[in-house]
């Protein structure tokens, strides 16, 4: 209430800061506190309503603050007119304790100085208020954020109005919950009697009417006398804090206290009650963030946050950690880099680094507008400080409360050296931060989307570019990346950053040494930096404040002395801080000055010489010699920096000493070179001592060489891995519950870096075979199973290649062959397999690895031969295939043709010539759903970074949400279209067409933007003749078109420019005609930017499009080429079905897959790298070699290349024949034998045949169908030994099986055989053998098996239906029809039920399918699968009832339960075994649940062992279960039994 409004305000204080001044005090310093002109007079009082001042990334409380009398939203929070006071918008939300609240300001019109009346009063600016509040888009998205309410005069009534109103109508109960607290400030709760006053003015006054919110002011008014009685009511739980002014307020020509502080306060119960050392006006306006008022208000205000973090901290902090969890799996990080910054904060010391951020470019760049360079680059020499300058700003953020993530690269730590750490650790420090981006990054989760960890460019567009950067950010975000001069492949980074959008509040700070590279990399990505440079000015002031801080360790007695001493070293340091913290060091252990003086004399000022003087001191001690050099050694060349317990165990390994307390005496056994940082990881101070004891020639015992060194590491990881910590467990079950034994602190570093070490040792070495043949034939198991514990299966690809490449290197001075050489060769591939086929698995269970995984493995392989017989073991019977099999499965189209195929993220499409296009889950096969673009689909493409899908053919163009399924528009377009592609932002689709012309659509509304002709204005001889194109192709960032014409050259256009480029001839003869060009296929990463092209005189080559030179030329035919995401692979298939796999850029020949069934007719990789799907005729085969593990992560190139190019004389070609098997004799159908001796098996080609279950080999072919007729079903009657089966033609037929004393099984002729006119959908066999059920869509047929046709009962409609025998009841059928059971006789084929049948208490929804059955518990309780029709949004369910409550009396079928949790992880139910249901999930695990009603409460399953997806990849996987507990599957031609394989048991909870 600012009845004092006439007195000036106080101008601002201008005094200078203290350099010990507070971080707002600086802050405010540096922003203008002087009248910035004439502003408005509403734009100083500020906008009415609810105005948002401030919204953190992730809001968890709300501050709304409330004016008084003749107020305003901004004005009565300010002490002037300058911005910079406005302190709940300026001060607050920099404050430690306010990073995640969010603020608002409230303003009304209460100006009594207005002229005209007023009949508005409290209690409607209190219901304008909580409408505001109620209606705010903040508030209300974010619906359970508490509420603080911050009320100055008459705004303390309006609140307590609101807060009334929100708690006596149900309307806004929501709203009056999250009321957590309120502030009044200066309230009067009783009225003021300077309100009589005022309000007696107005009413005598000529020239200003009255208001009547002036008088509820007036002591004792009714209006106050009724919120108070009220509000005595309603407030508990809400806390109360009442503050009242202390001083009386200046008038013209006396002073008075406004209100007073019995009616400031409210006197109830748990208020609290303070004074502020202010009048009425300034109690709420503060010159500075240093005004103890201001101080005592922001303590409460935090005070109150505290106690709601308190409250909700577990819930939300438990929340945070599990979501955190799902993310870290996603990107594969564990952790913020919290300890890379500490180590470099540690350093700092107060005040320095200042220089920098009190710098105009550092504030601009740090608080700048949209035109204001994103970017600050910061450069200086080595040893100057600049991870420690890259620190201070960091923090600099944080006390501003901004949102910042950070990385320091080391080249000498691995984790911390590539362009995808960068990323996927920004993208973890972001999701921390930011509830938005932790939000869209777990959808990214839910929609099975992956990507390759090791890939950066996909990193940045499925992470960054379609995920992160399309949030809506509330404030800018900052990146500080350190020492990017130390990245490999850093190049890329500023092509990513180049495509951001500029209204993306992105800002990034960089460090690095002096780059003429990086500043071209600057310019020639057109990204606008501040450029600034560590002057020596700066380096000099930082080291003084160094020195002066730690004078005090320093020999000298009085100040004089010590500003001598300390102005001597920094003439002689030159501004290098290393420096100087070395010579620091050495004077410490000084007594006399003439030692100080000896030591200034003698230290040299180059770096380099004082190493060397350092490594010299060292060298003096004998008995430390050995010791410093084993300390050095593994902290120069670890992999990556050792903890202090890592580094004492490493010692022990190495140098056999045990060392307590290493930590206090490391600096002075190594001369201070070495250091542990705060976080107990041993370190060299600085880079450059790395290099200088790496330094070719260095004459010094403690000279390291990296071979030597590596190899020396190598042995003791070795030795470690082989010996008894490592030791392989007995009797391990394959659970992952059951967790390692404790290992040495040394075997997270010996497990995950050992082969780095061999990698860069020497190859003559012979010690490392021994010790390796020692390890992989004893404890590899133990090690796979620790790898695969942390989540990530990336150190077996690793140790896989690390291992190949030490083998490659090895053979050009040894021979190839020994039994050593293959068994690590041998090893080495199996590793890179069981990532590949087994790699989920794993991460799942990790202990699987003892007795489930080596079973499965193929019968050559190592894993087998050296554990796949132990036991306890699973065992797998049947199995014909030797070695591993590059096909992972097979999609066959029954009576289709595929065209086309594309593939993106979590889903692949393929086109069909029909017009159908059906969209698979990338992961698991399973199809999505299906598109129908009513004509042959001949193009396909996904969308950059959305979830768009366009389809073209010969008329149409149609845009797709393809995870909807939804049309978002359809074109019809005049030309044949050759290609399709999106651009960058997915904002335009662009066409070539064989009319050699570029047409453009907008992707928003399909509205053609552009059509223009290639040749357009263009003269000369190339251009004419202008015939129809055969090909077009755009490069991956639209900068290029390469277009071809039948028998000409291939002719390129700069896109950007209309411009034309040049013609490739092939071979470089200009000849016509020329040779027939059969496909094109551009590198998809543009740093590549190459083109590959297929002639048909079997010529392939590699050119560049700019130039059009040749890079490569090989001979082979190839009809096909698709390039792998990352730009390494080139895929070739030719027409007899071979497919090769080439290095891109060489074509260097790795991998060929010889699989002549079909002619190759389109390809398109995964976008993992690692698997590309190819289309042959009627199916699509899904390939994973093992070679592109290896070929995919050229970011894990190491810095120190220790291995020579191989010579191409001993390279060698990895081929492998696929395993394409005959599919006509495909198993589609199985049953057991009642006794679980045998199977009866269908095939593809119409023929039954039997297979033992002990050992899974065919006994006979028992009987057939018509030849190539399939076999749809088949079924068994154990009482009269009949064989019912169907294929699908609809014949089916019903023989009595017999088996001959010798053992022979026989049948004589059908006892039935008949053809139903419609597809059979099911068969059921009576209990006694006597009848047959047939259903079809539209019927059920009952045959007796004599051959008579007993009963038809028919359907208007098709319906979703399921038949079974009752388990109890042997002479009734049941009919599941809809949501209704019918039961029925099956002698005579009549209804029991009444006509109303009886209903299924827990009956589907109507959009649910039966799927499957079945009978459990003895025969009690039964239970039913449901899914989804296409198009459903409803999950799948599986039911249980019990079977009892199913007799003909019944009205109502008793439900047992509903698995919800558990049905949606059912891919198939295998059978019953005991009185558990099995099922395998579509992870590939074979599971059971009991079927009783206390496993349906408790809702938890047991995983059993898993099978390979390639096993069971499809819709419906052809198994089943024998009495002994045997699990059986059709795969292929051949039948799998699982043996042993339900001893083998995890727990798993549904929820």
């Amino acid at each position: 209430m600012d009845f004092a409004s006439r007195k000036n305000s106080p101008s601002p204080s201008s005094s200078k800061r203290s350099t010990s001044a507070s971080f707002l005090e600086r802050r405010l310093g540096s922003l203008s506190i002087s009248r910035r002109g004439v502003e408005p007079l509403e734009q100083i009082r500020g906008p009415l309503g609810l105005n948002l001042l401030w919204e953190p990334s992730e809001p968890l409380i709300d501050f709304v603050f409330v004016h008084g009398l003749r107020g305003g939203s901004r004005k009565t929070w300010s002490l002037s007119d300058d911005p910079a006071h406005y302190w709940p918008k300026e001060w607050l939300p920099s404050e430690p304790g306010f990073r995640n609240v969010r603020i608002h300001s409230y303003g009304y019109n209460a100006d009594f100085g207005d002229r005209k009346g007023s009949v508005v009063n409290i209690h409607d600016f209190g219901q304008a208020l909580l409408g505001d509040i109620y209606n705010s888009p903040q508030l209300r998205k974010d619906g359970d954020t508490p509420i603080i309410l911050v009320g100055h005069s008459m705004g303390g009534l309006v609140i307590k109005k609101a807060y009334l109103l929100a708690k006596q109508d149900p309307n806004y109960y929501d709203i009056g919950m999250r009321f957590h607290s309120i502030f009044f400030l200066a309230t009067p709760h009783r009225g003021a009697d300077s309100a009589h006053v005022l309000n007696n003015l107005l009413r005598l006054s000529t020239s200003h009417e009255s208001k009547a919110y002036v008088n509820d002011l007036i002591p004792n008014s009714g209006t106050l006398q009724a919120i108070n009685d009220e509000f005595r009511h309603v407030y508990q739980g809400s806390h109360l804090w009442s503050f009242f002014e202390s001083l009386k307020t200046s008038f013209v020509i006396s002073q008075e206290m406004i209100v007073e502080k019995d009616s400031a306060t409210i006197g109830l119960p748990n208020e609290r009650i303070q004074l502020l050392n202010a009048d009425h006006q300034h109690i709420c306006k503060f010159a500075d963030p240093a005004d103890s008022n201001y101080l005592t208000l922001r303590n409460a205000f935090i005070s109150t946050i505290e106690s709601i973090n308190q409250e909700a901290s577990t819930a939300n902090r438990d929340e945070h950690r599990k979501q955190m969890k799902i993310i870290s799996i996603l990107l594969g990080v564990s952790e913020i880099p919290d300890c890379s910054l500490s180590s470099v904060v540690d350093k700092q010391m107060e005040g320095t680094c200042q220089w920098l951020t009190d710098r105009p470019s550092f504030h601009d760049w740090q608080t700048g507008h949209a035109a204001t360079p994103k970017y600050f680059w910061l450069h200086g020499k080595p040893a100057t400080g600049k991870s420690t300058v890259a620190g201070h700003v960091i923090k600099h953020l944080e006390d501003c409360g901004s949102d910042c993530s950070y990385f320091f690269f080391k080249r000498s730590d691995k984790a911390s050296s590539s362009v995808s750490d960068l990323l996927r650790s920004l993208a973890f420090q972001m999701a921390f931060a930011n509830r938005k981006v932790r939000q869209t990054l777990l959808d990214m989760k839910e929609d099975e989307e992956s990507f390759n960890k090791n890939d950066e460019r996909m990193i940045w567009r499925t992470v960054f570019m379609a995920r992160i950067f399309r949030v809506d950010f509330n404030q800018p975000h900052y990146w500080i990346i350190d020492a990017l001069d130390e990245c490999q492949h850093h190049k890329g980074l500023f092509s990513m950053w180049s495509k951001v959008d500029k209204s993306l509040p992105l800002r990034l700070f960089i460090t690095s040494r002096p780059s003429p590279s990086l500043d071209r990399l600057f310019s020639q990505e057109k990204l606008f930096v501040f450029c600034e440079e560590i002057r020596v000015e700066d380096s000099l002031r930082d080291i003084r404040i160094f020195l002066e801080a730690n004078s005090k360790y320093l020999p000298v007695e009085d100040g004089s002395a010590c500003e001598e001493l300390i102005n001597m070293i920094l003439e002689k340091s030159s501004g290098c801080f290393l420096w100087a913290a070395l010579v620091l060091k050495e004077l410490e252990s000084t007594y006399s000055e003439q030692q100080i003086w000896e030591v200034l004399r003698d230290v040299p000022t180059e770096m380099d010489e004082l190493y060397t003087r350092i490594l010299d001191g060292m060298t003096t001690l004998s008995r430390d010699r050995y010791l410093a050099k084993a300390i050095i050694r593994w902290t120069v060349f670890a992999a990556r920096p050792l903890t202090i317990d890592e580094l004492k165990e490493a010692l022990k390994q190495d140098i056999n000493e045990t060392l307590p307390r290493l930590e206090n005496a490391i600096g002075s056994i190594c001369g201070n070179l070495i250091q542990v940082n705060k976080q107990s990881r041993v370190e060299v101070v600085h880079q450059t001592v790395r290099a200088f004891l790496m330094k070719d020639g260095l004459n010094s015992e403690f000279a390291m060489e990296k071979v030597k060194e590596n190899s020396r590491l190598a042995e003791v990881c070795l030795r470690y891995l082989g010996g008894e910590d490592m030791k392989n467990p007995r009797n391990r079950r394959g659970s992952a519950g059951k967790s390692l034994t404790k290992k040495s602190s040394f075997a997270e570093y010996a497990s995950l870096y050992f082969s780095n070490h061999i990698a860069r040792s020497s190859s003559l070495v012979d010690q490392h075979f021994v010790l390796l043949e020692k390890f992989l034939n004893t404890n590899i198991l133990t090690w796979v199973e620790y790898i695969a514990q942390s989540g990530s299966l990336y150190s077996l690809t690793q140790a896989a290649k690390n291992l190949k490449s030490f083998l490659e290197r090895r053979a050009k001075y040894r021979s190839p062959l020994g039994q050593a050489v293959h068994i690590v060769d041998a090893w080495a591939n199996d590793l890179i397999r069981l990532v590949a086929a087994f790699g989920q698995s794993l991460i799942a269970s990790p202990a699987s690895i003892y007795s489930l995984v080596p079973p499965i493995c193929p019968s050559r392989s190592m894993i087998y031969k050296t554990f796949g017989n132990l036991r306890p073991c699973l065992k797998v019977m049947g199995r014909s295939e030797e070695d591993w099999d590059d096909l992972l499965s097979c999609i066959v189209f029954a009576e289709e043709r595929a065209i086309v195929i594309a593939c993106r993220d979590a889903r692949f499409v393929l086109g069909l010539a029909s017009g159908t296009m059906i969209v698979y889950y990338t992961s698991t096969l399973q199809e999505a759903r299906r598109l129908y673009h009513n004509e042959p689909v001949r193009h396909l493409q996904f969308s950059n970074i959305g979830s768009f899908l366009v389809s073209g053919g010969r008329r149409r163009v149609i845009l797709w949400n393809v995870i909807t399924g939804v049309q978002l528009w359809a074109v019809e377009h005049r030309c044949e279209i050759l290609t399709l592609n999106f651009n960058e932002d997915d904002t335009l689709l662009r066409a070539a067409t064989r009319t050699n012309q570029i047409a453009f659509w907008d992707v928003s509304d399909g509205k053609e933007q552009d059509s223009r002709p290639l040749h357009e204005n263009m003269q000369g001889e190339e251009f004419e003749y202008r015939p129809p194109a055969t090909h077009a192709q755009f490069s991956s960032d639209l900068s290029i078109l390469a277009i071809a014409h039948r028998q000409r050259p291939i002719s390129f256009w700069d896109l950007a420019s209309n411009a034309f480029i040049g013609q490739y001839y092939v071979e470089n003869t200009k000849r016509y005609p020329g040779p027939l060009l059969l496909a094109l296929a551009f590198n998809p990463n543009p740093d590549i930017g190459l083109l590959a092209a297929s002639y048909q005189q079997e010529q392939l080559v590699v050119l560049d499009p700019w130039t059009q030179e040749e890079q490569a030329m090989i001979k082979f035919g190839a009809h096909v080429l698709a390039a792998s995401p990352d730009g390494k692979t080139l895929a070739a298939g030719d027409g007899t079905g071979t497919i090769q796999l080439y290095d891109f850029e060489t074509l260097r020949l790795i991998h060929r897959i010889a699989a002549s069934d079909y002619n190759v007719n389109a390809m398109v990789f995964a976008s993992n790298n690692l698997r590309f799907f190819d289309i042959r005729s009627d199916h699509c085969n899904i390939w994973e070699p093992s070679v592109l593990v290896r070929q995919v992560d050229s970011s894990e190139t190491q810095s120190e290349n220790v291995s020579a190019e191989i010579p191409g004389d001993i390279q060698t070609v990895e081929a492998s024949l696929a395993s394409i098997w005959d599919d006509e004799r495909t198993v589609t159908a199985l049953i057991d034998h009642h006794l679980g001796q045998i199977l009866f098996c269908g095939r593809e080609d119409g023929s039954i045949d039997l297979f033992e279950t002990e050992t899974g080999q065919q006994l006979q072919t028992l009987c057939k169908h018509a030849r190539n007729t399939a076999i749809s079903s088949l079924c068994w009657n154990q009482q009269e030994s009949i064989l019912a089966s169907t294929d699908v033609s609809g014949r089916f037929l019903a023989r009595r099986i017999i088996q001959s004393s010798s053992g022979q099984w026989t049948t004589d002729a059908p006892l039935l055989d008949r053809r139903s006119s419609q597809a059979i959908s099911q068969l059921l066999i009576s209990s006694n053998g006597k009848f047959l059920l047939l259903s079809t869509a539209t019927s059920d047929e009952l045959w007796s098996v004599t051959g008579q046709l007993v009963e038809t009962r028919s359907f208007l409609q098709p319906m979703p239906r399921m038949r079974i025998n009752h388990s109890t009841e042997t002479n009734h059928v049941v009919f599941f029809d809809d949501s209704v059971v019918r039961i029925f006789a099956w002698d005579t084929f009549k209804e029991l039920t009444p006509s109303a049948g009886i209903r299924l208490n827990a009956s589907p929804e109507p959009e649910s399918l039966f799927t499957d059955h079945a009978s459990c518990y003895g025969g009690r309780n039964f239970c039913v699968t449901f899914v989804n029709t296409p198009g459903s949004h409803l999950q799948p369910h599986l039911k249980f009832w019990l079977t009892s409550s199913l007799h003909p009396g019944a009205e109502t079928a008793k439900s047992l339960g509903d698995y919800r949790q558990l049905a949606t992880r059912i891919k198939s139910i295998i059978g019953v075994h005991k009185s558990s249901l099995l099922f395998l999930d579509y992870s590939g695990w074979v599971c059971s649940t009991k079927c009783d009603i206390t496993t349906v409460e408790k809702q938890f399953y047991l995983k059993h062992f898993f099978i390979p997806y390639g096993w069971h990849s499809g819709a419906g996987p052809v198994m089943g279960c024998t009495t002994q507990g045997y699990i059986v599957l059709a795969r292929k031609d051949e039948i799998l039994v699982f043996q042993r394989g339900l001893e083998f048991e995890e727990r798993v909870e549904c929820g």
